[in-house]
């Protein structure tokens, strides 16, 4: 299982005590988690249930500019 503490601030796809999947942002000068679309950061008793389900996600290009990778 990967540590959900040690790792490089931002998005991640994780797990949250069994639900769905979702995605979260990783605040390190905070040393905590924000759910994107939830007002408050998780608290300990919840972060001690969530396990990180990807490395951090790239973030998306801008609309009308491809990515190199798909650009001809």
């Amino acid at each position: 299982m990967i540590d959900p503490y040690d790792r490089e601030a931002g998005f991640y796809w994780i797990n949250l005590d069994g639900q769905e999947a979702e995605v979260a942002q990783w605040q390190v000068e905070w040393n905590t988690w924000l759910l994107v679309g939830r007002a408050q950061a998780l608290t300990d008793e919840q972060s001690v249930h969530l396990i990180v389900l990807s490395a951090c996600l790239a973030p998306p290009h801008p609309a009308g500019r491809p990515s190199q990778q798909y650009a001809q």
